[in-house]
């Protein structure tokens, strides 16, 4: 077996090490016996245990990125995987030694899913937090909990409002990093029209469901206004949308769409699906006044079946070795850096 991480330095080969434990311990967990909830296992199923080796090979990649960056023994590092679902970043994290780690999700039945497969591999986290931002970091006070790294893994696509994310954590946890990984890659031709794609067949399931909320909130709007309100009111949710109808209702003023490309959000729980945005759009929200953003190229998954679709993979990821500028723009997915400004960066 390949090794999950290229072995540079003695982090390097501790993370490469577990995670080559982790891989095992997990396909010995019968995962379908642990009664997780129907949805939990099915996403586990499809989006990680499909997928093993590249889900815990993108964990050890993003850890190590952010330990050294971070530049602190492992030993004393506070780590919280935010949005971590049934992923494999907290278990690597909890197996290397990081002093504590925070599994975090904004469901129940998450957290539950988790607490289970760890307990089936005997690898459990230091806390669990149910919760939005808000709740998340309120435990974290009430718990006397300063973070060092946040990561987030296929998160911040799907963050309703990112500038708040990163400022109430700016805040509350000032010393943090903020490793993230997305495959809402901006500079990717083709990831730009995947999810150009992918956001007109959200869109016309959201916008019947965001007409029947503008019209059961005033139901004296003709079938236009409503169909007119539903259509600019795209990527907005919950009360910013009864917002928008109060202000045409008192001022007789459409809302304004505003710049946001294709993208569309459920209207009930404000998830992007997915959120499609600029470097510019992430240095605005990022950088205001809190962090400085960085942003570098992932790599492809080189363990698929297909022998042709690995050699693919290995040519692409040479290339994106070579230039960190070409990489981003080839690469299937992105690493966003939010560094607190009293920290130097440590690039990779």
């Amino acid at each position: 077996m390949a090794n999950f991480l290229p072995v540079r330095d003695d982090l390097s080969g501790a993370i490469a090490e577990k995670a080559k434990l982790l891989y095992e311990l997990l396909l010995q967990v019968r995962v379908d016996e642990l009664g997780l909830p129907y949805h939990c296992l099915a996403y586990f199923k499809g989006s990680h245990y499909k997928r093993l080796y590249f889900s815990i090979e993108t964990s050890a990649h993003l850890l190590y990125r952010a330990i050294v960056a971070v530049n602190k023994p492992v030993k004393e590092i506070t780590l919280m995987d935010y949005g971590a679902g049934v992923g494999t970043m907290y278990s690597l994290a909890k197996m290397i030694g990081c002093k504590k780690v925070i599994y975090n999700d904004h469901l129940h039945d998450w957290k539950q899913s988790a607490e289970l497969i760890g307990r089936a591999m005997a690898v459990q986290v230091d806390e669990y937090i149910v919760g939005d931002i808000d709740d998340t970091l309120a435990a974290l006070r009430q718990k006397d909990i300063c973070c060092d790294i946040i990561t987030t893994r296929n998160v911040i696509e799907h963050i309703y409002k990112l500038d708040h994310f990163y400022s109430e954590t700016a805040a509350h946890q000032p010393a943090a990093w903020i490793y993230s990984s997305t495959t809402a890659n901006y500079k990717n031709p083709a990831s730009r029209i995947k999810h150009w794609l992918w956001h007109r067949k959200w869109e016309k399931q959201f916008l019947p469901q965001r007409a029947n909320i503008i019209a059961s909130l005033v139901p004296q709007l003709t079938p236009s206004e409503v169909d007119r309100l539903a259509r600019l009111t795209r990527g907005k949710a919950g009360e910013d949308i009864s917002t928008s109808v109060s202000s045409y209702v008192h001022n007789k003023a459409y809302p304004v769409l505003g710049n946001i490309g294709s993208n569309t959000c459920d209207p009930e729980s404000g998830v992007w699906f997915e959120h499609m945005i600029s470097f510019g759009e992430y240095r605005k929200f990022i950088e205001n006044g809190h962090y400085r953003a960085s942003f570098y190229p992932g790599f492809w998954d080189t363990h698929y079946r297909n022998k042709l679709m690995n050699g693919m993979g290995r040519v692409l990821n040479t290339i994106i070795n070579c230039s960190n500028s070409i990489g981003l723009r080839i690469a299937p997915f992105i690493y966003v850096v939010a560094e607190p400004t009293n920290r130097k960066v440590v690039s990779l």
